[in-house]
């Protein structure tokens, strides 16, 4: 199987191997997805030094942790759209209202997960290390890897299973995906061996 049927599919791919292919695009596009997250994130972290704790319904947290979950969260769901629209689920339909609908699902994942579980989670290491979040767990070079950055990518595993099952519920309609196997292709012996 050649770079391209990988990236986006063919008509010679029996329906398992494109579930396969999928859902292997899918962790690919994760991965790219989070890297994206991460590194606004880090430079985030880098770039803007100063803090500010805000109280919010009595539970106090840190705004600089805030702002790095959202600005990162902004260009991860741009990446992960163009690249689950392209390669995943290869849809055809309406751009808008996909994009409206994938951010809906996104905000979603980000308040419940990427905000509320990752609070949670702050809150948990802090009481179990009695050590802010911000402390340094080991150093790489220069760079600091801290308990906040051990809990961001903890989270991420969520984040990516539950964005998952939220686009293929709500977002990429299966009318407008490109689906080579309905395409009148007969199934033969050989497909069903494949399957």
């Amino acid at each position: 199987m050649d770079l391209k049927t990988i990236i986006f599919g063919s008509k010679e791919l029996t329906e398992s191997q494109e579930k396969k292919r999928k859902i292997f695009m899918y962790l690919v596009s994760g991965g790219l997805t989070t890297v994206a997250n991460w590194i606004v994130y880090i430079l985030f972290d880098l770039l803007v030094k100063s803090d500010m704790t805000v109280s919010l319904l009595g539970f106090e947290f840190s705004l600089k942790i805030a702002v790095k979950q959202i600005v990162g969260w902004i260009v991860a769901v741009i990446v992960a759209y163009i690249l689950n629209r392209v390669t995943v689920f290869r849809s055809k339909g309406n751009v808008l209202r996909e994009l409206i609908t994938f951010a809906g699902a996104r905000v979603l994942s980000f308040v419940v997960l990427e905000l509320g579980v990752m609070y949670i989670m702050v809150w948990i290491c802090e009481a179990i290390t009695k050590v802010p979040v911000s402390t340094p767990m080991g150093y790489i070079g220069p760079f600091a890897f801290t308990y906040d950055y051990l809990v961001k990518l903890i989270n991420c595993i969520f984040v990516i299973i539950a964005n998952y099952v939220l686009s293929k519920v709500m977002v990429f309609k299966k009318k407008d995906m490109v689906d080579y196997n309905s395409k009148d292709k007969e199934t033969s012996g050989e497909e069903e061996a494949d399957a």
